[in-house]
């Protein structure tokens, strides 16, 4: 018992680390290509370096960090061209999920506590607009999203698309603050909610992919504006 206790304790901070760490390089207060070390990061949550390495072995894996040998650990910049290539498989995986869901709503089981969470998320994003809170409207959109595949049960399916998204979040954090769309997509949202609950397929389909490219018109110009946080 006891040694499950130390082991659930450590998983426990080595989440609490890796979860602000990431806030931190997703809302860009880690700048690209800065370097973070584990003596630091221990020291400021009081910590051994055992639960920090963990976390920064998982950030690593996210394509966050780069572990420098003795050195510590580079924030990595963003890459204009896996942004790309993660726009891609994102439209093209979430848009089939998105239809699949609009087909089978309230058909094949009772979808009424993912359509209540998916609609209080819709809520939570409305307040933190008005907080003008873009980290917590970030995590907020992908929850929803999530909410909505999670109807699927394709567990799969939801793990490469967060891998997916990692390439995206930090762009879209950025382009947050200049395009400022944050009530164009949550208009979006109750619009899908009410297609897939409506079984329209095609049309939660149309709706999504206008949705995901939203933006894509203003990216080039938004990645040029800020090329010194990108390889």
């Amino acid at each position: 018992m006891k040694n499950e206790r130390l082991v659930l304790e450590r998983n426990t901070l080595d989440s609490v680390i890796y979860k602000e760490l990431r806030k931190r390089i997703i809302s860009l207060s880690f700048q690209p290509g800065s370097m973070i070390y584990e003596n630091a990061v221990a020291d400021e949550y009081g910590v051994s370096r055992t639960p920090v390495r963990q976390a920064f072995s998982r950030l690593a894996n996210e394509g966050l960090l780069s572990i420098l040998p003795q050195r510590g650990a580079q924030v990595s910049h963003l890459s204009a061209a896996k942004v790309k290539e993660a726009q891609f498989i994102r439209e093209a995986l979430e848009v089939s999920a998105f239809g699949e869901v609009a087909r089978i709503w309230n058909k094949t089981a009772d979808h009424s506590a993912a359509q209540a969470k998916a609609l209080a998320l819709i809520e939570q994003q409305r307040q933190v607009v008005r907080e003008k809170d873009y980290v917590g409207f970030t995590e907020l959109d992908v929850a929803f999203h999530d909410t909505v595949i999670g109807v699927l049960g394709n567990v799969m399916l939801l793990e490469m698309l967060n891998d997916v998204r990692t390439h995206l979040t930090r762009v879209r954090f950025l382009e947050l603050q200049e395009a400022h769309h944050e009530d164009d997509a949550i208009a979006d949202h109750v619009k899908l909610m009410r297609s897939i609950m409506a079984n329209d397929v095609a049309g939660t389909q149309s709706l999504l992919l206008a949705h995901l490219k939203m933006i894509e018109a203003m990216r080039d110009d938004i990645l040029k504006r800020h090329d010194i946080l990108f390889e």
